[in-house]
């Protein structure tokens, strides 16, 4: 496809990219302009359009939309493309809307053009209620883009679907300490602000045991409703569980067949747990449900309730969860106020940004030798994340290309900013300049630090923080042993334009000699240190087999 602004005189068959009305009349983005549309145009004064030429290759908008949508959509849903371009997605039966917020999010990063939104995901809708909006930006898309997106989306059930509600039988596990009047009126608090928060649900509340705080007692009453033939469980606790080793989540222990802790994010509410045994949910509600923002916590519990099992990975990547307000420190609040001590503009040490080069193939290796894994259990790449981590460095960025998918999975676990480089295929530099232009201006420099070397600690990276001097401007401090120059390698901020890393073949001529005169050299005694990854001996020197057989994926 060809973007471009065309003059109005030669826009037949160029397809819009942004939508024009006129006067009642509608044309979407999308829409290839035919002669009389080129003559309505110039009634209204239009003489230049921005759109796009068609190749051979190139799907329309709504060609693409309806392929991806029949993708994305499952059992109970229907889909239609409308005349303004966006998918819409219907439900087709009544039920719960199943959806994962994580795989939503997933989706939106598949392609910068495709957006996908949706409703409140595991709530109650109706048949003919629109669930989605499916939209597509640009006006075309190449058939090999839509062809990747529907293969990223063959490993797994379809995105969107319907799940039919029927009756559940459910029981109350009360717990007590002191059987009090107090403990009473908070229990009955908790029931009332449940029954009415899955009032949809239709959950039949037919059950109610009581057990005294101790994990026998509990899991005993638990085993009971089990034996009941109850369906959903919910267990309300005489007390908040202080850990993950406290009455109730030792009784889940003891009965469940899986148990999931919640570990929720939410003020009030972390005690939340969920578990499963058998063909029987088991749900302990936050001991201040009554009195919390509840809203995270329905969330989890109609998942739970409409998936078929209680899978404990569908709970690892929590929502966040905000406070409803500013909140005004009490003004007899004790003691005094500790100032954050991260502050760079107060410190004397150079505050240097960390890129992690990890784009590239690496096919010299006869392998993807950043994902290879080492005798240590983790991929090769990922020893250098986490000495930059380690390391006084920060922030970080890994800068991701080939292997982008399979690194994220280990990536989303840490607090690293993940940049994808869709140019890595061009080189290198493509990766250092997108790694650059990201670096916060309150950094001095950044250093750059290819994936391929596992071996250095966040010491050694330390020793060659410590070498650039805060104030200073031109700078670079590189790695050295015998003279010859290494990587990763700091330039200050003033030398972003002209950074670059140290080349492979740095021990055959004068590497970066324009810059020797403001060069820090930090001098490594270790050979092994210095490691850069590129063929199989260098993986065996990591303890790595190079016999078994090669992955070209």
């Amino acid at each position: 496809m060809h973007y471009a602004e065309f003059d109005l005189n030669a826009a037949e068959g160029v397809r819009l990219s942004a939508d024009y009305r006129f006067d009642g009349r509608f044309y979407p983005r999308g829409h290839a302009l035919n002669k009389e549309d080129l003559i309505i145009f110039k009634m209204y004064g239009v003489r230049h359009v921005y759109g796009a030429q068609a190749d051979d290759n190139d799907l329309d908008n709504r060609t693409a939309l309806q392929m991806i949508a029949a993708k994305v959509c499952g059992s109970g849903t229907a889909f239609i493309v409308g005349h303004d371009g966006i998918c819409r997605i219907v439900a087709d039966v009544n039920g719960v809307f199943a959806v994962s917020a994580e795989r939503i999010a997933k989706f939106n990063r598949l392609h910068p053009d495709l957006m996908l939104n949706t409703v409140q995901p595991y709530q109650v809708v109706s048949k003919g209620e629109v669930l989605a909006r499916l939209e597509l930006m640009a006006p075309l898309m190449t058939e090999a883009a839509v062809e990747d997106i529907l293969f990223r989306l063959s490993g797994n059930v379809a995105l969107l679907q319907m799940r039919e509600l029927r009756p559940l039988r459910t029981a109350f596990v009360y717990t007590k300490v002191f059987d009090s009047e107090a403990e009473t009126t908070h229990l009955t608090a908790v029931v009332k602000r449940l029954v009415t928060s899955l009032a949809d649900y239709r959950l039949d509340f037919t059950g109610e045991y009581n057990s005294s705080y101790t994990v026998e007692d509990v899991a005993d009453e638990l085993q009971n409703a089990i034996d009941a033939g109850y369906e959903a469980i919910f267990v309300l606790g005489a007390a908040p569980s202080g850990n993950q080793h406290d009455v109730l989540p030792d009784a889940l222990r003891k009965i469940a067949d899986d148990v999931v802790i919640g570990q929720m994010p939410v003020a009030g509410g972390s005690d939340l747990m969920l578990a499963q045994k058998r063909g029987a949910k088991i749900f302990v509600l936050p001991y201040h449900y009554d009195t919390m923002n509840v809203a995270p916590v329905n969330r989890c519990l109609r998942q739970a309730l409409t998936a078929e099992k209680i899978i404990p990975a569908d709970y690892e990547h929590m929502e966040s969860v905000f406070l409803p307000a500013v909140e005004v420190l009490p003004a007899d609040m004790p003691g005094r106020l500790v100032s954050a001590k991260n502050s760079a503009s107060k410190s004397k040490k150079a505050v240097i940004a960390a890129v992690i080069l990890a784009a590239g193939i690496g096919s010299r290796a006869s392998r993807r030798k950043l994902m290879v894994e080492l005798p240590d259990g983790k991929p090769l790449f990922l020893h250098a994340v986490e000495a930059a981590i380690a390391s006084d460095a920060g922030p970080v960025f890994v800068i991701t290309g080939y292997n982008h998918d399979e690194m994220s999975e280990y990536l989303d676990k840490l607090d690293v900013n993940v940049i994808y480089n869709p140019l890595y295929r061009a080189g290198v530099k493509t990766s250092i300049a997108l790694g650059l232009k990201s670096v916060p201006e309150f950094c001095d420099g950044a250093m750059l630090f290819p994936a391929d070397m596992p071996n250095l600690s966040a010491a050694d990276l330390n020793k060659l923080i410590s070498s650039f001097r805060r104030g200073k401007e031109r700078q670079v401090s590189v790695f050295v042993r015998k003279g010859v120059k290494s990587n990763p390698i700091i330039w200050s901020r003033e030398l972003f334009s002209r950074a670059d890393i140290v080349p492979e073949n740095a021990h055959l001529r004068p590497v970066f000699m324009e810059h020797s005169d403001y060069t820090n050299t930090v001098e490594v005694r270790d050979s092994a240190k210095l490691l850069d990854v590129n063929y199989p001996n260098d993986l065996q020197q990591l303890g790595v087999k190079t016999d078994a057989p090669v992955n070209e994926n």
